[in-house]
């Protein structure tokens, strides 16, 4: 199963006014996303499923995936990638979706930088950037390791190179 990781892309700041939960992506953010968006087409990203968190900004998020993809069917919604995410539900939540070879999960930090890092066997502890992806193709039973196959950077550059990766990855 290939699985797609992204965080999403950079929102509102915090306030007194907006709850947490309803945090809005900003122009910069929409804009920033969809070259991300565009990169993850150009690179053959066909998920059968869009995941993501309930909160605004990930909705908003997956949707501008959904339309530069050209998905079919509706986004699903997952309470379990709302912050707090652990990298041990990964198996639960794919658990759910048995006949998916394709799968982009839309959430938040520092759950997807952790998720990341352990498919990684990171060194230490990994960040994943406002808007980026990264891709991995996971053996069967999910066990171990899982193969890097990309990362794509806010700016919409694709890294295929692990190494580069887990540098960018270390660094936030």
């Amino acid at each position: 199963m290939i699985i797609h990781l992204i965080r999403h892309g950079e929102a509102i700041e915090r306030s007194q006014e907006i709850i947490e939960e309803h945090r809005f992506l900003t122009c910069r953010g929409r804009k920033r996303f969809r070259k991300v968006a565009s990169s993850l087409k150009k690179t053959g990203v066909k998920p059968d499923l869009i995941l993501t968190s309930p909160l605004v900004r990930a909705v908003q998020t997956a949707e501008i995936l959904a339309q530069a993809l050209k998905q079919r069917g509706d986004l699903l919604v997952s309470t379990l990638l709302a912050p707090g995410f652990q990298p041990g539900e990964l198996d639960e939540l794919l658990s759910r979706y048995p006949k998916a070879r394709e799968i982009a999960l839309v959430g938040h930090e520092p759950d997807l930088g952790a998720l990341a890092g352990n498919l990684m066997a990171a060194p230490a502890g990994c960040a994943l950037q406002k808007g980026a992806a990264i891709s991995f193709k996971l053996a069967t039973g999910h066990q171990g390791e899982a193969e890097f196959l990309q990362l794509i950077g806010p700016d919409g550059k694709i890294i295929t190179s692990r190494k580069k990766a887990l540098k960018r990855l270390l660094r936030g």
